[in-house]
Parts: C-alpha cells; sequence; structure tokens
C-alpha cells in the first residue's frame, strides 16, 4: 500500500495510477449510466452490442473488462466513442467519486475491518452511483473542515478492530506461550530485562543503544526507534528515560516482529508516521505478545479472581498486584482489559487514558477503547470541559494537588450513573505522574457496566464506604442542574434543548387541531 499518513482526504489527486479495480468499475458506471439514459435494458443492449446478458452485468458491476472490439461494439449501440467509454472522466455529476476512486483512498482503507470487499464495495456504488458520489463528497466536505487525513481513518479502523475482537487475541496468546516453553522461560511476574537483551543480541543480532535518542533533540521524546532490517543489523534506540519494565515491553515486542515474521514492523514508538492498516495491525499482535509474555494470564488470572472476591475495595490491594508485575499503570490495566472479558465474563466495559498538565485545566484524551456497549464517550469535542464527577478526573486532581515531588500512585473506584441515560458503570482507576513529561499527570481508568455479570464477579461492587456519584459527559453538553463541579456553562445543551423547543413549536402549528 502507498502511505497516504500526511495526506488530507480532500486533498486527494489524480496522480495514484489508475488500478485495474478502478478502470473495471470506472467503465461498468459509465456504461450504465449511459444505458439508463437510452432506457435500455441489459438484454436490449447485450442484443444490441452482441454480448451475452450476464457479461454485460459483469461488466457494468466492474468484476470484468471486457477486449477493445467488445469496448467498440458497446459505444456504437450506446451512441458514443470509444474514447469517451475508455477515458477516467466519468462527468462533473460523478466527479467527487471520479476523484476519489483516482486518489487511491480506497485502496487504503481496510474494508475487510468493515465486513466489506473491493467488488462488494463497487457493487453498492454501481447501484447507486450519483448518491454515492454526493455522498462521498460529503465525507469529502467533512474531511477538508476537520483536517482529516488518511491516517485518522487508519488509527479509527484500527481502534474498531480490537473493539470487535475485545481486545483479546488468542493466537498471540499461544504465539506467547509456546516460545515461553520452546526458551524454558519459566512463569514469572517480574520480567527478566538481561534476558530480553540476550536474546535478541545472540538470536537476531540486535544491538540495543541507549545514548542516541538522548542525544537526537527531535527525537528525545520517543520511547524507541528501530533501524536495520534484513540488510543491517538491527539496531534498536531506546529511551534511557524508560522504566526497566517499559525497556522490557519493546524489548519483548521487537521478539514479537520476529516470531510473527513480520517483514516490514514499525520503527518508532510511538507510531510517527502511520503507512497502512497492516502495519497498525502488526504492531497491534507484536504488542500483545509483548504483553502477554510479560504479563502471563495464568498468574494475572489468579490474581484478579482473589482480587475479586474482596467483600471491599481495596485500593491498596490492587496497586500491589502491579507492584507485583511491575508494570506501568497503563499496562496493567490494558492486559486486565484483555483478560476481563475472556475470564471473568465482564464484556460490557471501557478503557480509558486522560493525561492532565499539572498546574492547568488542560486535559486531553490519551486512549480509549469500549467493548459492546458504548458508554458516552469522554473524547467529544475540542476545548470541552470533561465532567469532573468521574472518578479519572477527581483522581487528576487530587494528584496535582500532591505536587511535582510525589510519584506515588493513587487508586480509586467509583460507582456512576449517567444523568442522561441512566447507565451505570463501576470503575476503577489508577492515576500516576506520566513517566517522559514532569509535567503531566495520566490516569488510566476501566469502567464496568454493572450488570448481572460484574454483580457475580465483583463482590465489593456494591462496597457502602464507595460513593455513587450521577455523571455527564462534558460541562458543555451537561444539563445537571445545579452542579458544584462545573468549569463551563451548558452552553451545548442549551443550544440543543432551544432546537428541540422550537421542533416542538413546529409541530404543534402543523397539528390539525391548532387554530
Amino acid at each position: 500500500m502507498s502511505a497516504f499518513s500526511k495526506s488530507s482526504i480532500s486533498a486527494a489527486t489524480s496522480t495514484q495510477p489508475p488500478s485495474e479495480q478502478n478502470l473495471r468499475f470506472i467503465l461498468g458506471l459509465k456504461l450504465n449510466q449511459l444505458r439508463k439514459q437510452h432506457a435500455y435494458s441489459l438484454k436490449e443492449l447485450a442484443g444490441r452490442a452482441d454480448l451475452a446478458v450476464s457479461y454485460l452485468n459483469e461488466i457494468e458491476k466492474g468484476k470484468k473488462y471486457p477486449k477493445p472490439e467488445k469496448i467498440l461494439a458497446l459505444a456504437k449501440a450506446l451512441g458514443t466513442t470509444y474514447d469517451d467509454l475508455v477515458s477516467l472522466h466519468l462527468g462533473e455529476r460523478l466527479h467527487p467519486l471520479s476523484g476519489v476512486l483516482k486518489s487511491g483512498v480506497l485502496q487504503e482503507i481496510p474494508l475487510e475491518v468493515f465486513g466489506l470487499t473491493p467488488t462488494g464495495l463497487l457493487e453498492m456504488m454501481a447501484a447507486q452511483p450519483e448518491k454515492i458520489s454526493a455522498l462521498f463528497d460529503t465525507f469529502v466536505k467533512i474531511a477538508r473542515r476537520f483536517d482529516v487525513t488518511i491516517e485518522h481513518l487508519l488509527l479509527a479502523a484500527m481502534r474498531s478492530y480490537v473493539e470487535q475482537n475485545k481486545n483479546y487475541s488468542e493466537p498471540d496468546e499461544q504465539l506467547a506461550e509456546s516460545f515461553r516453553r520452546k526458551q524454558q522461560w519459566g512463569r514469572t511476574p517480574v520480567p527478566d530485562l538481561a534476558r530480553l537483551r540476550d536474546f535478541l543480541a545472540r538470536q537476531h543480532g540486535y544491538k540495543i543503544d541507549e545514548t542516541t535518542l538522548a542525544q537526537t533533540p527531535e527525537l528525545r521524546d520517543l520511547r524507541a526507534v528501530t533501524t536495520g532490517g534484513d540488510t543491517a543489523k538491527p539496531r534498536l534506540l531506546l529511551n534511557a528515560r524508560l522504566g526497566d519494565w517499559q525497556k522490557a515491553f519493546l524489548l519483548a515486542r521487537e521478539i514479537g516482529y520476529r516470531e510473527l515474521g513480520v517483514r516490514e514492523p514499525t520503527t518508532t514508538s510511538p507510531i510517527v508516521k502511520v503507512g497502512s492498516f497492516d502495519q497498525l495491525l502488526n504492531n497491534f499482535r507484536a504488542s500483545y505478545f509483548a504483553g502477554a509474555l510479560l504479563i502471563d494470564r495464568t498468574l494475572l488470572v489468579d490474581d484478579l479472581r482473589a482480587f475479586f472476591n474482596r467483600p471491599q475495595w481495596n485500593g491498596a490491594a490492587l496497586v500491589a498486584i502491579k507492584q507485583k508485575y511491575q508494570a506501568t499503570p497503563e499496562m496493567f490495566f490494558h492486559r486486565v482489559s484483555q483478560i476481563a472479558p475472556r475470564f471473568f465474563g465482564l464484556e460490557q466495559m471501557y478503557f480509558v487514558r486522560l493525561d492532565h498538565r499539572r498546574g492547568t485545566p488542560e486535559v486531553r484524551i490519551g486512549k480509549e477503547l469500549h467493548y459492546q456497549r458504548m458508554h458516552a464517550s469522554h473524547s467529544i469535542g475540542v476545548n470541552e470541559h470533561y465532567c469532573r464527577r468521574w472518578i479519572s478526573l477527581r483522581s487528576l486532581l487530587q494528584l496535582d494537588s500532591r505536587g511535582r515531588g510525589d510519584s506515588s500512585i493513587l487508586p480509586g473506584a467509583q460507582r456512576s450513573r449517567f444523568y442522561a441515560t441512566g447507565d451505570e458503570y463501576f470503575s476503577i482507576s489508577l492515576a500516576h505522574p506520566h513517566s517522559l513529561e514532569p509535567d503531566m499527570n495520566s490516569c488510566v481508568t476501566l469502567g464496568f457496566h454493572i450488570n448481572d455479570a460484574l454483580r457475580s464477579t465483583v463482590k465489593f461492587w456494591n462496597d457502602e464506604a464507595l460513593p455513587w456519584q450521577v455523571v455527564g459527559d462534558t460541562c458543555e453538553r451537561c444539563s445537571i442542574a445545579d452542579c458544584q463541579e462545573r468549569v463551563a456553562p451548558p452552553a451545548l445543551h442549551e443550544r440543543e434543548a432551544r432546537r428541540e423547543h422550537q421542533l416542538e413549536a413546529l409541530n404543534r402549528l402543523a397539528s390539525p387541531t391548532a387554530s
């Protein structure tokens, strides 16, 4: 796939050479349009061009591209020229669709994630070409308005893939288990950093470098960079400011790439440039392998079962489990989010990481995943203020009040009820200082929908010591009256309420009983 990571969808051009698929589709669209303009049925046009009806149908659907003499016969039957039929120009009404086809954007979209195939998509377009063209034009205008890039689309598709699979991959669990047995590595909660380094150096010729990134100002905030490959000795540049577990994870991820046989792994962490969906999928699988190797599911399931069986919430016990594995709070919760749906039946849940710049009101979404039941999203709009009643926000504000010298982890738990929908969640969180940015704090939260599965699994879900909180999305969208935590007026809610009142008034005017 070609890289579109820095190109906006709205900026797509015709510089891409037309694919065979696009040539078939454009010809099919033109034939379909011309046939309908002449009011010919498939059978009538096929007879005029001396073609089988089934063959003409496949041409119109973009499945077949006929030989030149058959195109010429079709052109004569439709009163047009050979050159007009084979040109890439679709006309003014279908221009937006033509631009998307020529851009190569459709080749970048991972259609299989959405249950589509290229042929199936083209058949949908052929059925209503003008409406589909208008739809694409709408997408292009939205993309231009919000500067949407192919990179954004691929990242969103990857998140959908992860959510659909409940963030769980049995093949990669098995791959990690098989690797552990092959290397005769025992089940230990603490990763052996030296052993991981030695394996990469001895087995794959890696050179581990912890000085170069610090000496390169543009790269000093990256966690890792991989250079070399099939033709050069691989080098893994690690950020020296990382903790041992973070380094172990990056080493294990490189092993994961090797075990998966990935020829073009992601070269930076975090990813600086997204080249394709396959690149993101490979990164997910290698990262999953690393997490499964470092936090063994057998050990974690036992620890979580004991924790969930506690009669009361105990934040210190949760932190102790995290410390046992010496993982970062985010990686620990991320691994729990993989295990909880599969082994404890807690399928309706969300994972969110919020980042807060110390001493400021700035809180931004870092990562967000939802399984089965989508709770109201934290990442709603630019410059909106997340509800301060959520445990994530409350923990971040509490951590900020402790000052920079305090590096301890702050656990929290809360039962929440959405004011607008009545949905209830049991949320647990870990707030902590950011490892690479001294002015940032982060809070990772797992929220479980309060249902029968949660009630039977998590014994402390109804601990009387834990508060119930009525929560909203953001202050701007919240209709809770007299909220003491509000930091912004409910402007968006009031605007929507005015619109609803207008619609009600219009309906009253249209009523037959109106005087």
